[in-house]
This record gives C-alpha cells, sequence and structure tokens, in this order.
C-alpha cells in the first residue's frame, strides 16, 4: 500500500484555483512546462504548484497572467463552479508516478489527493493571526 502524507493548511480557494488551471491546462493539451513558459516563468513553476508538497503556489500577480494565457474575458473564469467557500483544509495524498507519452512509468512523481479535510473554524482563527 502507497504511504499516504498530509498537506500543510491551504485554503480552499487556493486548492481549487490549482485544480482548475491544471484542468484547463490538460484540455489545451499544454504540459506543465508549456503553461510555465507561456506565462513568461521558470519552466518548473506550474509543476511546483501543481505539486501538494511543494510550497510555491499561484498568487495575485499570476491570476491575471492566467486569465491572459488562457484568453478568458472575466477573472471569474478561472471558477467555472463560483468561488469556493472560505475554507482552511489539509490534503491526504500519494504519491504516485507520472505516466510517459509511451504509456511507461516516469522517475517522477505526481500527487493524487485521496481526502480533503476542513479545518475546525478556531484553527483557521489562529492561522490568521500569525
Amino acid at each position: 500500500m502507497s504511504k499516504v502524507f498530509e498537506s500543510s493548511a491551504i485554503y480552499k480557494i487556493e486548492y481549487e484555483l490549482i485544480k482548475n488551471v491544471k484542468n484547463f491546462r490538460l484540455e489545451r493539451g499544454w504540459s506543465q512546462r508549456t503553461l510555465s513558459k507561456n506565462m513568461g516563468l521558470s519552466e518548473t513553476f506550474v509543476g511546483k504548484c501543481e505539486a501538494i508538497d511543494q510550497p510555491e503556489k499561484y498568487n495575485l500577480r499570476h491570476i491575471n497572467i492566467l486569465k491572459e494565457v488562457f484568453n478568458f474575458e472575466s477573472l471569474d473564469d478561472l471558477y467555472p463552479d463560483g468561488l469556493p467557500k472560505d475554507q482552511l483544509i489539509k490534503l491526504r495524498y500519494k504519491k504516485v508516478p507520472k505516466l510517459k507519452i509511451d504509456g511507461t512509468y516516469s522517475k517522477f512523481y505526481e500527487t493524487e489527493v485521496i481526502k480533503t479535510i476542513i479545518m475546525k473554524e478556531s484553527t483557521k482563527i489562529k492561522s490568521n493571526k500569525s
């Protein structure tokens, strides 16, 4: 059985943005490196954002860049299901080998979310004070 990891706390709005951007990227057939280059950032940036165990995440500056790169009319298009509730969450995940184009396993891993844990309101308040 695969080892299960737990992420640091992250706000649901950040996690949903990461998931949505990944879906938009895959719909266009873009690799992580292609999107990184289209954003004018280092070629490993998007991969780090999509990896739950990495600290890099999209910020306010990136949101406008993503809107332009995906040719969206509005920033709202980054959240097709609407903005998520203001919840602090942790993610339980496992690392699985990435598949190469030829269908064989790569030496690199990606994270697969198993469960989303909603933090207690008191935890959220404490995290906002620090």
